[in-house]
């Protein structure tokens, strides 16, 4: 029985039938629960001398939010400084008053830098290269005064009271030579070899030296180990990207955006490892292997129970949480019929669509509220209520979820093409239907169209023999921090509008997948779903009645996507709690980006349903469904529906297997969103251009995995 354990955290989520009941009894413990004060400190630098960023006031905003609606943060209690008001002296000034001087013994502590980062040489020998954040002071000549550095960070963390403390360093350290990536904005700097630490910065590391009982041997090893105090949550290490993006509206540091946007959805039994690994699949999409969170610090262990070994470390390290959310009223207008709205709970790929018309529940009443107007992370609504009584600090969820039914897919044009490729990829995407062009760096996108860089053994030649030696590359598309998107590239010497046509059917495929991904929701879901991927064992026999619940989860011990060699054979478990039969479709995109249909009971109709109270496992043969070759990553999306999906299903046909491939998937994917919508009460937005779900309606399942 060893064996048998779950692949994905995130198939254990389960609609809010079994959330609410978790929320309820766990609130009832928070009123009789001693409280610690909560102290934080949160630094975002946007504008520096000879460089600047976009996004690191924003994921200041995020956090904060954050921090004073799930965590319970007074918002007298959090110190921010930003642009300008981040100098080297000013961080470490605040942080001595803030946090050292008034944090006793078991207060909560967080610490969030958002800003570049920098490997720098600090000393005379190799090992005093380390990681520095930088501030916002001006540069001098001949010295680097602008940074907190790796010693001075520890040292002000050993230097609290209590061990309760969360750093969260949204940098980057590593610098390519370039500052954009793609799509993405890269959070580094170019390192100096003539940098030193000024006497006031030495002098102030003495102090904290002799405060703190360490000397600079002990520093270093401590670091150099990851022993920092509490729990240290890392953007990246210090061999790969830190990066940010541009959204509808906005931008932010991708790691605190995933980060952030988990947490507001996390349940009080929710790990921190948990929330780690679902914050860093979303960073895949978008980065792949550039960018890979880490978690690290004495406490980054966590504590394992008697029952269990799974670690039970908790999200800033906060015992008693607030209620999962999507956002909350932040201001009240025209005598309580209008709010705005912090949406930071919502995920990344439904706010960058989310339209008027949407309605949110507010938390322990009846009263819904509907979307007018959004911008960004922000958005005003009206209450559907004749009398309404709302107040600021009330959360809210999804009710109603709605978004344009003509939903497309933007590619970003790479900044790295000259003019004329430039052009004529944009005139080429323009001529597609559904796609979009972006520009690089600037405008929000799904992927990058650019030039595939070939592997030459040209390194060793005389650079007059290389010339006209090498053709040029072909063109691909890659993620939006340019990793290549597997079979998409083509040929040296093709031209711009032959790769477009060659990439059309490839780039609906992707937005099928982008469509299928705006019905996922399954911690708002209403329906009595749950579903589990698992690896299935040859040696246990798989029994329907057995709980899903009775799995043990197994997550990464770093936080990062789960990665699962070839031949490893895996299962859903699909358990039906509700009252009713639930239908339900798999659809997904294999590890070659090929859309597939499964076909679950292998028989002629490929949708199928669950009876009430029934458990069943797919495939019902050990051997059906075992991982294949190439390395890559794979996407699974289980649809369930109170309805049957008959346009879904007229469109998939007849076919024999478990499982094959769907050369119209972006049609199918079109039919789940209509089969959706009409088995949804669409009588509060009655708008022909729109897709509206109810959340009693429905439960989408998305389980990623990468195949190694």
């Amino acid at each position: 029985m060893k064996r048998r354990s779950l692949l994905q955290a995130a198939g254990m989520f389960c609609g809010a039938w079994g959330a609410n009941q978790l929320l309820l009894s766990r609130a009832s413990q928070v009123l009789a629960e001693p409280t610690s004060r909560k102290l934080a400190l949160l630094i975002g630098i946007n504008q520096y001398r000879n460089a600047s960023l976009n996004g690191c006031t924003t994921d200041i905003k995020l956090q904060k939010e954050l921090l004073i609606h799930r965590f319970g943060f007074q918002p007298s209690d959090i110190v921010v400084l930003k642009n300008q008001q981040a100098t080297r002296s000013q961080i470490e000034t605040v942080f001595t008053e803030h946090l050292i001087q008034q944090a006793k013994p078991n207060d909560i502590v967080v610490f969030h830098f958002s800003g570049f980062g920098s490997l720098q040489k600090l000393g005379t020998t190799a090992d005093d290269i380390q990681p520095v954040l930088l501030t916002a002071d001006d540069s001098r000549e001949d010295t680097i005064a602008n940074v907190i550095s790796q010693d001075t960070l520890l040292l002000l963390l050993r230097s609290l009271s209590t061990s309760q403390v969360t750093t969260v360093l949204d940098a980057g350290y590593f610098y390519p030579g370039y500052s954009q990536r793609g799509n993405l904005k890269l959070r580094s700097r170019p390192s100096d070899p003539a940098s030193q630490l000024i006497s006031t910065e030495l002098e102030f590391q003495e102090k904290l030296l002799a405060s703190t009982g360490l000397d600079r041997v002990q520093t270093r090893v401590k670091w150099r180990s990851g022993q920092f105090p509490g729990v240290v949550l890392s953007a990246a290490n210090d061999q790969q990207f830190a990066t940010e993006s541009p959204w509808n509206g906005f931008s932010a540091g991708l790691f605190t955006y995933a980060l952030t946007q988990q947490l507001w959805q996390a349940l009080p039994s929710t790990t921190l490892r948990v929330n780690l690994r679902q914050a860093s699949e979303l960073i895949a999409k978008r980065v792949d292997a550039k960018q890979q969170p880490i978690l690290m610090g004495q406490k980054s262990r966590g504590h394992a129970s008697r029952e269990s070994k799974t670690p039970t470390l908790k999200p800033y390290q906060v015992a008693s949480i607030e209620s999962a959310a999507d956002g909350v009223i932040t201001a009240i207008e025209d005598s309580g019929k209008i709010v705005q709205l912090w949406l930071g709970g919502l995920p990344p790929e439904i706010l960058e669509t989310y339209s008027s018309g949407a309605v949110l529940k507010v938390e322990n009443s009846d009263q819904l509220l509907q979307v007018i107007e959004r911008n960004g992370l922000v958005a005003k609504a009206r209450s559907l209520t004749e009398s309404p009584s709302l107040q600021i600090g009330q959360r809210v969820r999804e009710r109603i979820r709605a978004f344009p039914k003509d939903v497309r897919l933007a590619i970003a044009i790479d900044a790295n093409l000259n003019r004329v490729e430039r052009v004529d990829a944009v005139s080429a995407l323009s001529g597609l239907p559904k796609v979009s062009a972006a520009i690089a760096g600037e405008q929000p996108a799904d992927y990058l169209f650019s030039k595939v860089e070939e592997t030459t053994q040209v390194a060793v030649l005389n650079p007059d023999a290389m010339k006209g030696a090498i053709l040029p590359a072909g063109y691909g598309l890659f993620s939006q921090g340019r990793d290549a998107i597997p079979q998409t590239a083509g040929e040296s010497g093709e031209a711009v509008k032959v790769a477009v046509r060659r990439l059309a059917p490839r780039l609906q495929t992707l937005l099928g997948a982008k469509l299928l991904n705006l019905t996922s929701n399954v911690t708002n879901s209403q329906l009595a779903v749950r579903a589990a991927l698992e690896i299935a064992d040859s040696n246990v026999a798989v029994q329907q009645t057995e709980k899903i619940s009775n799995a043990v989860s197994v997550i990464p011990s770093d936080g990062k996507v789960l990665s699962l060699p070839v031949g490893t054979p895996i299962r859903l478990r699909v358990e039906n709690r509700d009252v009713a039969p639930i239908h339900f479709v798999i659809l997904g995109l294999d590890n070659r980006g090929a859309g597939i249909v499964f076909n679950p009971m292998q028989t002629d109709q490929f949708q199928t349903s669950i009876a009430s109270n029934e458990t069943i496992t797919i495939p019902r043969s050990l051997t059906d469904w075992i991982l294949q070759a190439p390395s890559g990553l794979s996407e699974l999306y289980l649809i369930c529906s109170r309805s049957p999906f008959q346009q879904t299903q007229a469109l998939i046909g007849t076919g024999t297997g478990f499982m094959r491939s769907l050369p119209n998937f972006l049609d199918v994917a079109q039919a789940v969103l209509q089969d959706l919508h009409q088995a949804s009460d669409t009588s509060l937005i009655n708008t022909p251009d729109l897709f509206a779900l109810d959340m009693t309606t429905w439960a989408t399942f998305r389980f990623t995995y990468q195949i190694v």
